[in-house]
């Protein structure tokens, strides 16, 4: 059987590395303590403090997924490597040390009480309900609408390969609703089925593709929060149960937010059906996915122990940080 339309273009829909933006160059190649005095003067301004992190958090997250515009995933270079391994974890803990700001984390000992507070914590934040996605459904022009949908596809272009990194390093029924989130965004075995298929077909052709490279150039940086904080989470083995809190929490999310844009979209016209069935399979398919890993902490052998547990709501918490951060930024940058 032949492949579907569209699956011979490379994806994500990104160019070639291109070259090092210089501000990351020279702080790669500034010793430790230096690194660290930028860092802590960055502090003292968070817009600047914020753009340094994401920005290149950006570029450093796509060399560890392997993607042809990350520094070093073409070409062997071992000192380049180990740079940028040293500048990335760096700057992961500036992400979780300075500037993150999550609300506290409960002390819950049992997996039956911690999956209680993930299904209170889904249900009652300060993202499932963000002004954002109101102002998406009832206020919103269709150019403003449209460029939504480009955030959120590059948001979300490489959701399987962050799926597919969950599952590794967890255990029994952890696993088991991880795997099999990750058989949905494969779409059971078909290629048309996969959900960045689904997102291919919004693109259309590769004149999509170029109009994306374009835009991309432009991405502004509070778009790739959510981005930067589940990859920082899912490449270090020691967040792989923060990593499950954060998902839990994302997965949560996108059954009232694609809804809302859903409502964005009829309301100004936008009805194509490439454009939408990304958005509206998804109103389906994640609530019982966020369901499945809550019952699968709470089923969860063997069982986690305190610890894990704390790593588990401090993703969830996390989450919701970075997610709120985010679509504040958004609606601001959305309503000018």
């Amino acid at each position: 059987m032949s492949a579907p339309p569209l699956q011979d273009l490379y994806w994500p829909p990104v160019r070639p590395f291109e070259g090092l933006a210089p501000e990351l160059a020279r702080f790669l190649s500034a010793p430790a303590d230096a690194q660290a005095e930028r860092l802590a003067r960055l502090r003292t301004d968070p817009e600047a403090h914020g753009r340094f992190l994401h920005e290149h958090l950006a570029t450093l997250t796509s060399r560890s997924l392997g993607y042809r515009d990350g520094p070093a995933t073409l070409t062997r270079d071992d000192d380049l490597e180990i740079a940028l391994f040293a500048a990335r974890t760096r700057l992961e803990r500036e992400l979780f040390d300075a500037w993150a700001t999550p609300a506290p984390v409960p002390e819950l000992h049992t997996q039956e009480a911690a999956a209680d507070h993930l299904d209170a914590l889904a249900a009652d934040n300060s993202g499932v309900s963000h002004p954002l996605f109101h102002y998406l459904a009832r206020d919103a022009t269709r150019d403003r609408i449209e460029y939504f949908v480009r955030c959120e596809l590059i948001r979300n272009e490489v959701v399987d390969d962050e799926v597919a990194l969950l599952v590794v390093g967890l255990q029994g029924k952890q696993k088991a609703v991880a795997a099999a989130n990750l058989w949905d965004e494969c779409g059971r075995g078909r290629l048309e089925n996969f959900h960045t298929y689904w997102l291919r077909r919004q693109l259309g052709s590769a004149d999509g593709w170029e109009e994306l490279a374009r835009y991309r150039r432009e991405h502004p940086w509070y778009a790739k929060i959510t981005s930067n904080l589940f990859t920082a989470l899912l490449t270090r083995p020691s967040r792989t149960q923060a990593a499950y809190g954060c998902f839990f929490v994302f997965e949560s999310w996108v059954e009232p937010h694609f809804r809302l844009l859903l409502e964005g979209m009829d309301r100004v016209g936008l009805h194509d059906e490439d454009m939408r069935l990304y958005f509206t399979a998804h109103t389906r398919i994640d609530p019982r996915h966020s369901q499945e890993l809550s019952d699968g902490l709470r089923a969860q052998r063997p069982r986690l122990s305190p610890a894990e547990l704390c790593q588990v709501l401090r993703g969830a918490h996390l989450a919701v940080d970075a997610g709120t951060r985010q679509y504040d930024r958004l609606l601001r940058h959305l309503e000018r």
